[in-house]
Order: structure tokens, then C-alpha cells, then sequence
């Protein structure tokens, strides 16, 4: 049995007009399904848990942006008898560029039916104040962060997924937040061994796949079945040359430039003076001053192909 959990206002509206498409396909082949609409924040997360608890074996699809997966995932349980399916209609889909998903929602659809592969995919897991948030793209502290909590609730983005360019939202708010933000004392420490203590830091991030924020590639070499946080740190540059370094990370270029510093971990733990900004997959994981990054002991299998 199929069932799919669907974001209507996904990218303003447009995951309504995709999943139209998509159920007269369903219906044009005589496949039995399941369809539910999320209604509010986190209710993708409880129909998740709803339908993984009493319908197991399944294959569960989210069908909305990276939020709506993040969501899902968040309350998936038993995730031996779950197979995880993605129909990215948002507008950044760093899931599904990450994962290289196909993009056409048809496409996407045709792969959940009739999968010719299925990945054991890590879920990390974010800590905090016995507070819990899994993430399966990035979760970050810092700059990246506060550019995710703006554009969750900014009407350029809404006015800009209309015209498909929704993306171009968060390269507007991180120039907006760039000048705003002030660099911070980090810690980070992996592995419970190696410590470094970065004075002006503009964000740490944790990466499970290569992209985040609309297609900034942080982390080029990012492998969500590895079971390996690969971790991008940014300090100690001027906020000119942090505008000019921007662009290449869109490339995946910036890896080598003096300031910006590439790790591999399976833990992690950041440490600030003062609660900053965190993210999950782009979604508000609040502000905090202490946060712990490792992996869910069981993998997802999700749909690739």
C-alpha cells in the first residue's frame, strides 16, 4: 500500500497543482493509495507517526520541499518495515539534489511505483536541552541558520516561488543577514577527542548530503549512507570576502580558501557564549548555546531511483 503525505502550499501553492497531477496518474493506473494533507506546522510529523506505527510494512512519500521530508522523518517509527519515498515540490530540494532524485515529479512518482533502488540513507539526530530534532540533509549553528529562520517566514519567498525563483530567497536574506550577523565564539569538539576553539566564526554546519540553503555545496563530498558528518566551518574573514566566497560555494569551490575549514566525524558537539540560530533541514530547531550532532542507530531505506 502507498501513502502519500502532501504539503498543498509547498513552493505557494504549487505542491497542490503537482499532486493533481500526480493522483490522475494514480488513477490512470489503478494503483491503491492513500493521500493526506498536511493542515499546520508538524502535522506531516504526527501523520508520519500515525501511519508508521499502524500500516507498517509501507512505503511512506512525502510529496513537498524540504521542510514537509524533514517533518516526515521526524515521525517515522519502525523504520525496518518503512520504505521512504520523495516528490520534491518546494523550492530549494537540496534532498533531492543532494540524493540526485529525479525532479520531475512524473518521474519522481514512476520511481516510488516501480524502485530500482533503495539506499539505507543515515538519519542524523540533533540534541539540545533533552530537546530532539532529526535532520537527513544539514543542521547548522550560526549564519547558516539564521538565513534558514528568515526565509521560513519571509514574503519575498513566497513572491518569488510564484515566478519559480524561489531559490533566490535565501542568496536575498544571507546578503540581508551577512550584514546583520556578527561573528561568535564557537567550540567544536568531535568525536569526544579533537577541540578547536574558533573566536569570530560565522556558522558551523554538520552535513549528511552535499547542498543546503537553496544549492550552497558546503560540503562536496558529503554521503548520506556513510554514516559521517561532514562538517564546514567559516571564521575568521572579513564579511567582504565571505560575500565574494559565497558564490563559488554554489560550485563547491570554496573548500580551499584561507578561513573555511572541512571535517569528518560521526559526533559532534558545538558550544557558543550566547544561543544562536540552529537549523534542521532548513526548519527552526530555536536558539541554542549547546548542541550535540550524531546518527539515528537504524537507517531509512529510501527510494533513489
Amino acid at each position: 500500500m502507498y501513502y502519500f503525505i502532501v504539503n498543498p502550499k509547498s513552493s505557494s501553492g504549487k505542491g497542490r497543482k503537482i499532486w493533481n497531477m500526480l493522483e490522475k496518474e494514480l488513477r490512470e493506473r489503478k494503483i491503491k493509495y492513500t493521500v493526506y494533507f498536511t493542515k499546520k506546522k508538524n502535522h506531516a510529523l504526527r501523520l508520519a507517526e500515525l501511519i508508521s506505527t499502524t500500516k507498517n510494512p509501507c512505503t511512506i512519500t512525502a510529496v513537498g520541499g524540504d521542510g514537509t521530508a524533514n517533518e516526515v522523518i521526524n515521525g517515522l517509527k519502525n523504520l525496518d518495515s518503512i520504505v521512504f519515498g520523495y516528490i520534491p515540490t518546494g523550492s530549494s530540494n537540496d534532498l533531492a539534489r543532494g540524493l540526485r532524485l529525479p525532479s520531475n515529479p512524473l518521474d519522481a512518482l514512476n520511481a516510488v511505483l516501480h524502485p530500482t533502488r533503495i539506499q539505507k540513507v543515515s538519519i542524523g539526530v540533533n540534541q539540545s536541552k533533552q530537546e530532539c530534532r532529526n535532520f537527513i540533509v544539514s543542521t547548522g549553528i550560526g549564519f547558516d541558520a539564521a538565513v534558514c529562520h528568515e526565509a521560513l517566514h519571509s514574503t519575498l519567498k513566497k513572491a518569488l516561488n510564484k515566478v519559480k525563483l524561489g531559490k533566490l530567497t535565501y542568496v536575498g536574506i544571507a546578503l540581508k543577514q551577512l550584514f546583520l550577523l556578527k561573528p561568535a565564539s564557537m567550540t567544536l569538539t568531535m568525536d569526544d577527542k579533537r577541540k578547536h576553539f574558533y573566536k569570530n566564526a560565522y556558522f558551523i554546519t554538520a552535513m549528511n548530503t552535499p547542498y543546503e540553503g537553496g544549492g550552497f555545496k558546503f560540503c562536496p563530498n558529503a554521503d548520506a549512507s556513510d554514516d559521517i558528518l561532514d562538517i564546514c566551518v567559516i571564521e575568521k574573514m572579513s564579511k567582504l570576502k565571505v560575500l565574494l566566497l559565497l558564490p563559488t560555494a554554489f560550485l563547491g569551490k570554496h573548500t580551499g580558501a584561507k578561513g573555511v575549514h572541512i571535517f569528518h566525524c560521526h559526533q559532534a558537539r558545538i558550544q557558543t557564549e550566547v544561543p544562536l540560530a540552529v537549523h534542521a533541514d532548513g526548519e527552526s530547531f530555536d536558539f541554542r548555546s549547546d548542541l550535540e550532532i550524531s546518527f539515528e542507530s537504524k537507517k531509512l531505506s529510501f527510494i533513489r531511483g
